[in-house]
Formats: C-alpha cells, structure tokens, sequence
C-alpha cells in the first residue's frame, strides 16, 4: 500500500513495520500510551521479565521519545521529545522538517541503538 513507512532496523522494533497515515502525528517511546510503543514489541514481549527493569538499551529511550508528523503531502516532521536525543541520517535534531520523504528514506535513531527507516513506499 502506499504511503509513509516507519520500519525498525536495530533495536526492539527491528524487522517491524509502521504505516503511518496522511494527517497523523504520531509519537515513539517505551510509554504503552505512545503509538509506537517499544513496550509492545515482539522482541520486548519475547525477553523475560527479570531481564526487562533494568535493560539499558529500554530505559534510553523516554516514554515519549519523538513525534513524527505527516501532515502534509510534501513534508515530514521529526520532533524530539526525549532526553537522550533524536537523531536523523544521524544528526541531533530538536525539530526536523523532511522535504524530500518521496525521493529517499531517512534513518531515525532514539538514543544508542533503536533504529528506524522512515521511507515512502509507491
């Protein structure tokens, strides 16, 4: 289907894949109230319980890391929202207006290690 696609590469969402609609902003982080939540991942899901408290690479990422807003059909944006940094194609970015999503995929990283491509799909 086309659109706008957020798929994970490293981290708890990697191979996972999030459509995200014209119109939407949605927000990233390890909160069950985010949209995207790393606490409803499979590989999060998967790790037993004693493992999950005190996991470093979790507890890196805020409960609201980052917002992402399609709210127009030539522009993206990426907003941080954390303490431990939103990066893209691997810059710090408070605020990031993406101009060219049709023409190429963006990496998105919340602290260390979670990874994301954000990319348009015809």
């Amino acid at each position: 289907m086309p659109g706008l696609y957020l798929v994970g590469v490293k981290g708890f969402c990697e191979a996972e894949e999030f459509p995200i609609e014209y119109g939407r902003t949605v927000t990233i982080g390890r909160s069950r109230d985010s949209d995207i939540s790393l606490r409803n991942s499979k590989k999060w899901r998967e790790l037993p319980k004693e493992q999950r408290s005190g996991h470093r690479e979790f507890l890196a990422i805020s409960r609201t890391h980052c917002r992402i807003a399609y709210q127009d059909d030539k522009w993206v944006e990426v907003q941080d929202t954390s303490a431990n940094g939103t990066f893209v194609d691997g810059k710090k970015v408070a605020r990031l207006v993406i101009s060219d999503i049709k023409d190429k995929s963006h990496e998105v990283r919340l602290g260390p290690v979670e990874t994301f491509i954000l990319e348009w799909r015809q």
